[in-house]
């Protein structure tokens, strides 16, 4: 039988990682968690359950790409499983996970979907279900490329995506703050990665478009309204998110055109 390494990226996780390791040890022959040097007790927490746990300093952050690279590299298992310290296998999907590694070719890459949970509630519309992704694949056959954010894995020619059945579960957003910090964060960080690979901005009116349009695909074309005040809650902030990303792009250009000066 093949091996499973089951990588979990983290920080500040205290909150998630012990159910994490817990539904990675369904599955895994090894749980390696990867931190980001967090503050509280994540790595501990981890270690205690029998993980492996990595911890690299902040002033080493590249992007969530090179963090998935520089895991990887720590797995010993024939097939690794992405793991975010937010999601959880279920027993359905690891019966599946396993009999996956058992019969398909290395080229092979499973992709998951996940059911998203925001603030208690289950969400199957805005565009939040079957939001697959991407996540077992051989360990020497790919890896995920060096963004910023947003990473994806490289798919070499050969690759066979096949769908999984069962769900990942995802808690996706627990508070208002915590959906506010992350949309800050990645937002930041997409501006950045954007600006540096095109070396562009974009219009003034761009993040008010773009903005306005992203409510319309959630919450009327995707059908946000069927999942209630959480849906509502979630098209709305879908506005902001992307007005702010786009205005941070329109800053670092501003900014750089006023350097050049």
């Amino acid at each position: 039988m093949p091996s499973i390494s089951v990588i979990i990226i983290a920080r500040n996780e205290k909150n998630n990682i012990e159910d994490c390791v817990r539904s990675a040890q369904l599955v895994a022959d090894e749980v390696v968690v990867f931190d980001g040097d967090s503050t509280d007790n994540t790595a501990t927490l981890a270690q205690a359950l029998g993980a492996k746990a990595f911890s690299v300093p902040a002033t080493q952050w590249q992007g969530y790409g090179e963090q998935r690279r520089r895991a990887q590299s720590k797995a010993t298992g024939d097939w690794c499983f992405w793991l975010d310290a937010d999601e959880r296998i279920t027993p359905e999907l690891a019966a599946e996970i396993k009999d996956f590694v058992a019969k398909k070719p290395r080229n092979a890459i499973m992709a998951v979907p996940r059911l998203n949970h925001a603030f208690g509630a289950c969400i199957r519309h805005c565009g939040y279900y079957p939001d697959r992704v991407l996540r077992l694949h051989h360990r020497d056959y790919t890896r995920y490329n060096d963004s910023l954010v947003h990473e994806k894995l490289e798919l070499p020619s050969d690759a066979q995506i096949i769908n999984a059945k069962a769900d990942l579960v995802h808690y996706t957003y627990v508070s208002m703050e915590q959906l506010l910090r992350k949309q800050v964060s990645y937002g930041l960080q997409w501006a950045d990665n954007r600006y540096r690979k095109t070396q562009k901005g974009c219009f003034w009116f761009t993040p008010f478009m773009k903005g306005a349009f992203m409510f319309l695909r959630k919450y009327f074309i995707q059908g946000g309204f069927l999942d209630g005040k959480a849906g509502f809650v979630i098209s709305a902030t879908s506005v902001t998110y992307t007005f702010s990303k786009y205005m941070a792009l329109y800053v670092l250009a501003f900014k750089a055109r006023q350097e050049k000066k």
